[in-house]
């Protein structure tokens, strides 16, 4: 052998290892590039923000969570993805991904930015709710105050299990009124949307089950619940909302659709916010109630949320309580805690308390959402980007 081949084989060796682990990243994981923008929107006084890995973040598996929704899942029209730790954004995905026509008059804003408000959905409903805890929080409502007092004046049938429904039940959606909200066509939230009056439409309803014992979603209890809200205080939620909420943290662009009929601002549907805004909301339940060295509404008020209270699926692990889902996953066989609000067609808030983080997802995929997806995402890439590896989410 020559000393020319003698050199050659070692440098060829070289090569092919270095190939081979560029095919292989290439297929499975890419590496991560260094100039890679972990936050697409700048703005002052928003959030504070930090680069995830100086936050104790791995880069790899947030990388491979962008590749993931960016490139192999278009059907799941993911717009835009968010992580917040210790109060500072660390991870900001937009994705010019169209949303889905649903046949809705809902307005799309298209592309999505940091700027660009969002359908919430049935995110509205906890928003609702949260209003709500203002209220008790300040002692300006009972929990277990009678709901359809509030709507005496309007002359509907009042049977007497309806007078024992609570504003609590109408949090939890377990009141035994008859409404179909899933599974039907058309649905009673579809009825309600285009009747003539949407509250005469609910106070019609008459009992399906006992007051207390079983649970069914009822965007219509969000709708009463949010008329108690504009009662007590003698504005539209909307303003409601702009004062008790929106301005003091700083929320932008904010949007509500109102019913086409009567203009009323509905507390089951209809809001849009900026995806760094539905994070603020999972900020102030973490912080407790606590906004900016005011409290919005009390400790006791987001304890009481951030417990489950029952379920609409017997064959499903997930719960539901105040207008919060209560996923189920397990690290190293321990439940860890986890809440949510969601929307549908992939518009999500998961906060995660003991670790002092938020994740926010938000999709066009209105028809034919993966209600699994963003708790996948988060077992398979977000905690593993802590060094949590061995999550499981259970369905």
């Amino acid at each position: 052998m020559s000393k020319t081949q003698k050199w050659i084989l070692p440098i060829t060796s070289v090569v092919i290892a270095i190939v081979a682990t560029w095919l292989f990243l290439v297929q499975n994981n890419q590496a991560v590039p260094p100039d890679f923008d972990w936050i697409q929107g700048k703005k002052d006084n928003d959030w504070s923000t930090s680069l995830p890995n100086e936050a104790g973040f791995q880069l790899q598996p947030l990388y491979d969570l962008h590749q993931y929704v960016n490139g192999k899942n278009p059907k799941k029209r993911i717009q835009s993805i968010l992580i917040v730790q210790n109060g500072n954004l660390v991870f900001e995905q937009y994705y010019a991904v169209p949303a889905v026509n649903d046949g809705t008059p809902m307005p799309q804003h298209f592309p999505p930015a940091y700027d660009t408000p969002h359908q919430m959905r049935s995110i509205t409903k906890t928003v609702t709710s949260t209003l709500v805890g203002h209220l008790v929080s300040r002692g300006q409502l009972n929990v277990d105050a009678p709901l359809y007092a509030f709507y005496n004046e309007m002359n509907q049938p009042l049977d007497e299990d309806k007078q024992s429904v609570t504003i609590e039940h109408a949090l939890n959606f377990n009141t035994g009124i008859n409404w179909k909200e899933w599974g039907v066509y058309p649905s009673d939230a579809m009825q309600m949307w285009l009747s003539d009056d949407p509250y005469a439409y609910i106070l019609s309803k008459s009992m399906a089950y006992p007051v207390g014992e079983h649970f069914e979603y009822q965007g219509a209890m969000s709708v009463l619940l949010g008329g108690v809200v504009e009662k007590i205080l003698g504005k539209s939620l909307a303003k409601a909302a702009e004062e008790i909420l929106f301005e003091p943290m700083g929320f932008e662009g904010v949007e509500w659709f109102t019913h086409e009929v009567t203009h009323q601002h509905m507390g089951s549907s209809g809001l849009y916010l900026r995806s760094r805004d539905l994070a603020k909301l999972g900020q102030l339940y973490l912080n407790q109630g606590e906004w900016n060295g005011e409290f919005i509404f009390s400790p006791e008020w987001a304890k009481a949320s951030l417990e489950p209270k029952g379920k609409f699926w017997p064959d499903k692990a997930i719960q539901y309580g105040y207008n919060w889902w209560f996923p189920l996953m397990m690290e190293n066989g321990e439940k860890i805690k986890i809440a949510a609000m969601r929307g549908s067609g992939g518009q999500e808030m998961v906060i995660l308390p003991d670790h002092d983080l938020i994740f926010v997802m938000t999709s066009g995929a209105y028809i034919g959402q993966d209600e699994d997806f963003p708790f996948e995402l988060i077992a398979k890439f977000v905690l593993p980007s802590l060094g949590i590896e061995e999550v499981k989410y259970q369905r």
